[in-house]
C-alpha cells in the first residue's frame, strides 16, 4: 500500500492550522512545525511531498535550507504583505500564493493537485531509481546529442572488466562517471560511431531497435557479444528528447552457437570421410577378399592388409579429430620449446632435425598443444620423404606479433592450395589421410588462436599462430 503524500507547513500558526487540519479527513497528511531548524530535521526524517512556508522572519532562509537539504523539493510561499511572489521564486519557490486574510486550512486544501503531482514524480522517480541501481542490464537514457543522462548502476560494468576503459585509457566506474558523456568518449570509434547511427535513426525516425547484435570486444569465437534494444525518449508534451536503451550481456550464448557451429562442422567432416575415404579402401578389400577365394593368390592378402591399415590410420584419425573439439577453458602456462620438443621425441623424425629457438610461454592445453607440434611434424616428414637431404624443421616465436611459429626447408605448399590445406580429406601425399592439418585448425581454434600459412625462409611450409595468449595477456 503507498503512503498518502506529505506536507510539512512551517509558520507562525503551525500549531492551530495542524489541529484544524486534523479535525476532517484531508486529501494529504500535514505536519505543522514551527521552529526552522524542526523543518530540516523533518525533510531529512520523511519522504515530504510538498514545504508550505506560510510567513515569519526567516521564511527565506527556510526556502534557502530546504532546497539544499532536498534538491528538487516542492516548496509553496504563502506571501502576506512583507514579502513578494518574485522575491519567492527567486529563492527556489515553485509556487506563490497571496493569502491575504485568506484561511490557510482552505488555501491548503487548494494545493492538492500540486502535492499530487510532485508525489506522483517522486513516487516514479524512487521506482526508476530502484530499478538502475538493482536491474542487472545496462540501462541509459540519452538526449538528442547522444549523451548519457542517466545510466543504471550496471551500465559501467556490462563488459568483461567492472570499468568503461576509453581508447585513451581513461577508466569510468560509477554511473556518476558516465552521464555527460559520449560513446565516443568511451568506447572506440567504429563502435561509437555505429551507436550513434543508431541513436539518431531510433531518435528521427521514433522507431525502437530491437536486439541488435555487436561484437564488442575480443576473438570472433571467445569475445563479448551484447544485444541492444533503443526506443523513443518523450516528455511530457510528446517530443522526443532523447533515447532509452537496454544492453545485455550475450556472450555465452554467441559462444556456445560457434561451439555448436564448429561441433556441425566436425560432424560433416566424420561424414565426408566415413562415406568417401573408408570406402575405398573397403571396396579394395573387398574386392581382393573374392579373387583369393578364387585363386588364393598371397598378393591379395597383403592388398587387403594395406586396405585394412589404410582404414586403421583413418579411423585413428577421425577419433582424434573428435577429441580435439570444443573450446579450451581451463589453459595451463606451457613453454613452446618444451612442447615441441616432447612432440619430436614421439614422431619418426628419422634423419631430419629440429631446431628450436622460442621463449615463448602460452596458455595452452598440454596434451593438444603436443597434438599440434606431432601432426604439424608428420606432415613435414611424410611430404619429404623423397627427398636425398635431410630435413630441418624450425619452431620459433614470431617476430612482430605474440605467436610462434613450425617452418621447414621442404617443398613448400603452393600459394593456390594454401588456402585448403585445412580441409578434411585434403592431401598431397599418396597415403595421407588428409585429416593432419584439420586437426592442427581444430586446435588452433579450440584456442582462439589465428593459423596462416606462408612460405617458410627455406622455401617450404611456414604455419604461422597469432593471437596466442600468454599468462602475462
Amino acid at each position: 500500500m503507498q503512503k498518502a503524500p506529505l506536507v510539512v507547513y512551517h509558520g507562525p500558526d503551525a500549531t492551530a492550522v495542524t489541529e484544524r487540519w486534523d479535525q476532517q479527513r484531508r486529501p494529504f497528511g500535514l505536519r505543522g512545525l514551527s521552529a526552522a531548524d524542526d523543518v530540516l530535521d523533518a525533510l531529512a526524517e520523511a519522504d515530504v511531498d510538498c514545504l508550505v512556508c506560510a510567513g515569519g522572519e526567516d521564511v527565506l532562509a527556510v526556502v534557502d535550507d530546504a532546497q539544499a537539504s532536498v534538491p528538487g523539493l516542492q516548496v509553496v510561499v504563502f506571501g502576506r504583505e512583507d514579502l513578494d511572489a518574485a522575491t519567492a521564486l527567486e529563492h527556489g519557490a515553485a509556487h506563490f500564493v497571496d493569502v491575504g486574510e485568506d484561511d490557510p486550512v482552505e488555501t491548503l486544501e487548494a494545493l492538492q493537485s500540486v502535492v499530487d503531482r510532485h508525489h506522483a514524480q517522486h513516487r516514479d522517480r524512487t521506482m526508476l531509481d530502484s530499478l538502475l541501481e538493482n536491474i542487472p542490464l545496462s540501462v541509459y537514457f540519452k538526449d538528442r546529442d547522444s549523451r548519457h543522462v542517466e545510466v543504471s548502476d550496471e551500465m559501467p560494468s556490462t563488459s568483461a572488466n567492472p570499468y568503461i576503459e576509453s581508447p585513451d585509457g581513461c577508466r569510468y566506474h560509477t554511473p556518476e562517471d558516465v552521464v555527460g558523456l559520449t560513446d565516443f568518449d568511451l568506447y572506440p570509434p567504429e563502435l561509437a560511431e555505429s551507436a550513434m547511427a543508431d541513436d539518431q535513426r531510433v531518435i528521427e525516425s521514433e522507431e525502437p531497435v530491437v536486439d541488435q547484435v555487436e561484437h564488442t570486444h575480443g576473438s570472433a569465437v571467445d569475445g563479448t557479444y551484447v544485444a541492444t534494444s533503443k526506443a523513443p525518449w518523450y516528455d511530457e508534451q510528446g517530443d522526443v528528447v532523447g533515447l532509452v536503451g537496454v544492453t545485455r550481456d550475450i556472450s555465452e550464448r554467441k559462444q556456445y552457437e560457434h561451439q555448436l557451429e564448429r561441433q556441425n562442422g566436425r560432424l560433416e567432416r566424420f561424414a565426408g570421410v566415413l562415406s568417401h575415404d573408408l570406402r575405398n579402401p573397403l571396396e579394395v578389400a573387398q574386392g581382393r577378399l573374392r579373387l583369393a577365394r578364387e585363386d588364393g593368390d598371397p598378393e591379395h592378402f597383403d592388398a587387403i592388409e594395406r586396405s585394412l591399415d589404410r582404414m586403421d590410420d583413418l579411423v585413428e584419425d577421425v577419433l582424434r579429430l573428435a577429441r580435439q573439439g570444443g573450446t579450451v577453458t581451463e589453459p595451463d602456462a606451457v613453454a613452446v620449446a618444451t612442447a615441441a620438443r616432447d612432440a619430436w621425441d614421439v614422431v619418426d623424425s628419422g634423419d631430419a632435425t629440429l631446431v628450436v629457438d622460442s621463449d615463448l610461454v602460452v596458455l595452452a592445453d598440454p596434451s593438444r598443444l603436443a597434438q599440434l607440434f606431432e601432426n604439424l611434424f608428420r606432415n613435414a616428414l611424410e611430404h619429404a620423404a623423397d627427398r636425398p637431404d635431410a630435413l630441418t624443421i624450425t619452431v620459433a616465436d614470431l617476430r612482430d606479433a605474440r605467436g610462434f611459429l613450425v617452418a621447414d626447408d621442404g617443398v613448400g605448399i603452393p600459394e593456390d592450395e594454401r588456402d585448403t590445406v585445412f580441409d578434411a580429406g585434403f592431401s598431397t601425399a599418396d597415403d595421407g589421410t588428409g585429416l593432419g592439418l584439420n586437426i592442427v585448425r581444430t586446435i588452433a581454434d579450440a584456442h582462439g588462436w589465428q593459423v596462416t600459412v606462408t612460405e617458410s625462409d627455406g622455401g617450404g611450409a611456414c604455419f604461422q599462430f597469432g593471437n596466442v595468449h600468454t599468462p602475462e595477456s
